[in-house]
């Protein structure tokens, strides 16, 4: 299933000329994300508290192909898969009026952090990952979910 988050573009999300910057775009994909997570019933505050799990981010891109202005209204589409035990990704399609102004991706790796070694992923977030799943290798949406 894709997750949708809408936003508005504010002037704090863009440079001088007042296009959104890589940066910004970058954080309000992080926004989405945060979103889903909540929507999937996962408490950031109860995840964060979690000593002996942390997620970071170990990757990301992001390609603009239209230009994203203050005050526009865009929606970001996120899917997610698990690439192993311990790893997953996120890609991002940014979006407005049905044209696609950018996209992005961002790699995850689940860490102990007193170790920095890799452990596989706690349930609560390969049960997230299922929800945001990309469609499977036949094309059609995880059936599990209604769209």
């Amino acid at each position: 299933m894709v997750f949708a988050y809408s936003r508005r573009i504010y002037l704090a999300d863009t440079d001088a000329a007042g296009v959104v910057y890589f940066a910004s775009l970058m954080s309000i994909c992080h926004q989405a994300y945060e979103e889903s997570l909540a929507m999937g019933g996962i408490s950031l505050q109860d995840f964060l508290a979690d000593s002996s799990v942390a997620i970071p981010i170990v990757h990301s891109e992001m390609s603009f192909f239209r230009p994203i202005f203050c005050g526009d209204k865009i929606t970001i589409n996120l899917t997610a898969k698990q690439l192993n035990k311990p790893e997953f990704a996120i890609a991002y399609q940014i979006v407005a009026s049905e044209k696609k102004l950018a996209q992005g991706s961002t790699r995850h790796v689940c860490i102990n952090p007193k170790t920095r070694i890799k452990i596989p992923l706690p349930e609560n977030i390969i049960q997230w990952l299922k929800l945001v799943a990309e469609e499977d290798s036949r094309g059609k949406d995880n059936p599990k979910i209604k769209s």
